[in-house]
């Protein structure tokens, strides 16, 4: 009979925290909501209608809390990659992560860089793209 009480009782310790009862407040459930992404991993839907890949960007970004950073503190070409064309395939956006989408957008050349400060985000050029020296001469990869 003790082994049969000691037995129950481990049982009764052994169930995981998701048995638990829910708990109560004045005969009401408390439902408690995950906490809403505001960094990079929140999830976006979107439908952009913009012709090149800043309009994107912005419609991306707006209501996300960031915001795209100054071009005097991105890369010097960032105009290049903003001049771009906006993909027809990329119109109808989600569910997926804003940092994913933003990284596809701009294409294996650039960098998704991030300002979680300031909520700002922009590009640069990822090493092999970019302009090669020469004896102090710049060589432009156009």
């Amino acid at each position: 009979m003790t082994q049969a009480v000691l037995l129950g009782f481990a049982a009764v310790l052994a169930l995981p925290a998701s048995h638990a009862a829910t708990p109560l407040y004045n005969g009401y459930t408390i439902i408690t909501e995950r906490p809403v992404a505001l960094d990079l991993r929140q999830v976006v839907y979107q439908r952009v209608q913009g012709q090149s890949i800043l309009e994107g960007f912005l419609t991306l970004l707006a209501g996300t809390g960031w915001r795209l950073a100054e071009r005097a503190a991105a890369d010097p070409e960032i105009d290049r990659l903003y001049e771009q064309p906006y993909p027809e395939s990329q119109r109808d956006i989600g569910p997926s992560e804003l940092g994913t989408v933003l990284e596809r957008l701009a294409g294996p050349a650039w960098q998704l860089v991030e300002d979680p400060v300031n909520r700002r985000v922009s590009f640069e050029r990822r090493w092999p793209y970019r302009p090669a020296v020469v004896e102090g001469e710049r060589l432009e990869n156009r």
